[in-house]
C-alpha cells in the first residue's frame, strides 16, 4: 500500500482545505476514502492507469504540454453508497465521450463537477460550454460530449437517475451548463462543506447525507425559463424520459419490446431508434435495465427466488444466455452476485479494498448503475 493510500498519513489529508469540527475525534465507524495517485506508477505508465479509471465515463487523452512534462494525477474517492464523490486534481488533458464507450458501459448517471482552479471546455451538440473556478457544470453520461481541461482541481459529484425518478427531467434540462446564482453559489458551497466534512461522517449516516446531498442538487439547478428555452435537447429528454420510465414499470412484462413502446410513445419505429440510439440502442437499453433489475433480486437477501427464476421473470428463457449475459455487463457471473455481494454493503469496504486503485471507481460507478 502507497503512502497516498494510507488514509492516516499526512500525504492522504484532503486536496482541498477542510472544516474541522470542535470535537475532532474520528468515529470507528467512519467512512474511508478511497486514494489513486499516479505519483507511485512508472512514469511511462501513469497516463494508461489514469485513463482506464474513468474509462467507463469517458475516453481521456493527454495534451502535448502535458506528455512533455509527465502526467499527474491525484483523487480522494468517497463511497456513500447511493451517490459517489470525489476530490481530483489532474494535469491537463481531452476527453470525450463515444457511442460504443456508451453500448459498452451503460452507465446514465448525473457527473455534477464543481471546478476550484482551471477551466474545462465541454462540445455537445454543436454548442459550446465553458465552465471555471468556482462554476458547477452537469454532464450527463450517456450523452455524446467532448472537451478539455487545463491543469485543474475539482470535486466531481455522481448521481444515478435512478435516486432522481421524479426529478430527471429538471437536470437534464440543464445538461453541459454551469450552475450559477444565489442557488448556484448555494449549490457550490454545500458541496465543498460536504467534502470537508466526510471524514466525519459515519457508515450509518452515508445514507441520510447522500439523499440530503440529491435534494439539495434538485432544488438548486431547478431550471429558469431561459435555462429551459436556452436547451435545444429538452423535448428529446422529455420523450427518453417518458420511455425510460414507461420500460422500467413494465421489465416483467413479457412483450415489452419496440413495438409496444411505439405504441405507448405514439411514434415510429425510425423515431424511437434515433431517440435510444445514443444510450446504445432501444433493445440494448431494456436488456440492460432488465440485467440491472435481475441484480437487485439477486442481492437481495429477502428475496428467495432461485437465480433461474429470476431470469426466466424478466424474460431470458434461456438459464445459459442469462449468465453469459449477465457477466458480460458486471464481469461476474449471477452466482457471484448473490453469494458474494449478498454479504455485503457499502459499508463493508473489503471487497474494494482489494481492487487496484484505479480499479475502484470503475467498481462504484457500475454500482451505482443498480
Amino acid at each position: 500500500m502507497t503512502v497516498f493510500e494510507r488514509h492516516t498519513s499526512s500525504e492522504t489529508a484532503h486536496l482541498f482545505p477542510q472544516v474541522v469540527p470542535a470535537d475532532k475525534s474520528v468515529s470507528t465507524s467512519a467512512l474511508l476514502p478511497h486514494c489513486f495517485s499516479t505519483k507511485q506508477i512508472d512514469r511511462a505508465d501513469r497516463f494508461s492507469a489514469w485513463r482506464h479509471s474513468y474509462e467507463p465515463m469517458v475516453d481521456l487523452k493527454e495534451r502535448p504540454t502535458t506528455c512533455a512534462n509527465a502526467f499527474s494525477g491525484e483523487q480522494v474517492l468517497w463511497d456513500l453508497g447511493e451517490i459517489a464523490l470525489a476530490e481530483i486534481r489532474v494535469k491537463s488533458l481531452d476527453f470525450i465521450s463515444w457511442p460504443m464507450q456508451m453500448k459498452n458501459s451503460g452507465l446514465d448517471h448525473w457527473c455534477l463537477t464543481l471546478f476550484l482552479d482551471g477551466t474545462c471546455r465541454t462540445e455537445a451538440s454543436g454548442d459550446q460550454y465553458v465552465s471555471s473556478s468556482r462554476l458547477l457544470q452537469i454532464h450527463p453520461l450517456g450523452s455524446r460530449f467532448s472537451g478539455s481541461l487545463t491543469d485543474c482541481n475539482f470535486i466531481m459529484l455522481w448521481i444515478p437517475r435512478s435516486l432522481c425518478s421524479d426529478s430527471q427531467h429538471l437536470l437534464d434540462s440543464v445538461a453541459f451548463q454551469s450552475i450559477g446564482g444565489p442557488l448556484g453559489q448555494m449549490l457550490s458551497s454545500y458541496i465543498t462543506c460536504l467534502v470537508a466534512q466526510l471524514p466525519y461522517v459515519t457508515t450509518t449516516e452515508a445514507s441520510a447525507v447522500a439523499h440530503a446531498t440529491r435534494d439539495m442538487v434538485i432544488a438548486c439547478v431547478a431550471p429558469s425559463a431561459d435555462r429551459i428555452n436556452a436547451s435545444k435537447d429538452q423535448f428529446a429528454a422529455t420523450l427518453i424520459e417518458r420511455a425510460r420510465k414507461f420500460i422500467q414499470q413494465n421489465l416483467y412484462n413479457p412483450v415489452l419490446g419496440p413495438d409496444l413502446l411505439m405504441r405507448e410513445m405514439a411514434m415510429s419505429r425510425t423515431k424511437l431508434y434515433n431517440l435510444f440510439e445514443p444510450v446504445g440502442g432501444i433493445h440494448r437499453y431494456i436488456k440492460r435495465q432488465r440485467l440491472c433489475e435481475a441484480h437487485k433480486r439477486l442481492v437481495d437477501a429477502q428475496n428467495p427466488c432461485r437465480i433461474q427464476e429470476i431470469a426466466e421473470r424478466l424474460g431470458f428463457s434461456d438459464g445459459a444466455d442469462f449468465s453469459r449475459a449477465f457477466k458480460r455487463e458486471f464481469s461476474y457471473t449471477p452466482s457471484d452476485a448473490r453469494h458474494h455481494f449478498i454479504q455485503a454493503s457499502y459499508q463493508d469496504t473489503q471487497s474494494l479494498d482489494k481492487l487496484a486503485p484505479s480499479d475502484k471507481l470503475p467498481f462504484i460507478l457500475r454500482r451505482l448503475q443498480f
